[in-house]
């Protein structure tokens, strides 16, 4: 496939949100110290010093080291293929994206500048998606840990100086962090080409929670932050939980808070 109309693209993401289903969503907000309990996280060993979401830490901690800190050479030519056509890296996806939207040639001129690198974003999406659900069953638990990475609330002792809470990192200078946008620019090109568009759709939900909570808390770097208060926490989640592709990508267009928030 070597072009998309807007119609097709619009399409395409609108049937994988619709596919998806919402079902489910009203009780995501409901976990609780109980559900917890049931989660896969019971049955990992305890982390002398680590504070927080043990399922999170864990699923947060796996996900870094693999595509950060310890990744393959075959996971960094992909990070450096979908860069390659984002201006040299992958942090100017955000700008591809936020450009085409403010010249008014989104989607059409976004899925032509993410369509060459397609076969890196199907390899990136297969090893994701294999992180997220071997720690999350359903959506309830993939609402934790993104509000968990959110409010800051992942201590975890295991992770280098600098880095022991598992958040976003801020910029040089505390600047508000960018990539949370970066990851929902990432997230609408594998829908437009179709890379397990109907999953994405519904995990992009999820990262503009945590966006939300970390815009909200703006939780600080190296040290304990408490998690975000259940109902506020029960609240935002329906928030985000119900929204569509399109109106995902409305809430992308606030920079550098979601709208409401500052």
């Amino acid at each position: 496939m070597t072009g998309m109309d807007r119609r097709t693209l619009l399409r395409t993401t609108a049937t994988a949100a619709a596919a998806a289903g919402l079902s489910s969503l009203p009780g995501v907000a409901t976990a609780s110290g109980s559900d917890a309990a049931r989660s896969p996280g019971t049955q990992l060993p305890r982390v002398p010093g680590m504070h927080g979401d043990r399922l999170a830490n864990e699923l947060w901690y796996v996900y870094e080291q693999t595509f950060y800190y310890n990744a393959t050479p075959e996971i960094r030519a992909a990070f450096a293929a979908v860069g390659e056509h984002a201006g040299g890296d992958v942090e100017g996806m955000f700008y591809v994206y936020s450009l085409t939207r403010k010249a008014g040639t989104y989607p059409e001129k976004f899925y032509s500048r993410v369509e060459p690198a397609r076969d890196a974003y199907a390899y990136l999406s297969r090893l994701q998606l294999e992180i997220l659900d071997r720690y999350c069953r359903n959506e309830r638990d993939l609402a934790r840990v993104f509000l968990r990475l959110g409010d800051g609330s992942l201590y975890d002792p295991r992770m280098p100086e600098g880095f022991k809470v598992h958040m976003m990192n801020l910029g040089p200078n505390g600047e508000p962090p960018m990539n949370w946008l970066v990851w929902h620019a990432i997230i609408r090109a594998m829908t437009m080409l179709d890379i397990d568009a109907r999953r994405w759709n519904s995990i992009d939900r999820w990262v503009g929670l945590g966006w939300a909570a970390q815009s909200i808390l703006k939780p600080r770097p190296e040290q304990v932050n408490p998690p975000m208060a259940r109902k506020a926490a029960h609240r935002l989640t329906l928030e985000w939980a119900r929204r569509t592709p399109e109106e995902m990508d409305k809430a992308f267009d606030s920079f550098p808070y979601p709208e409401g928030v500052s």
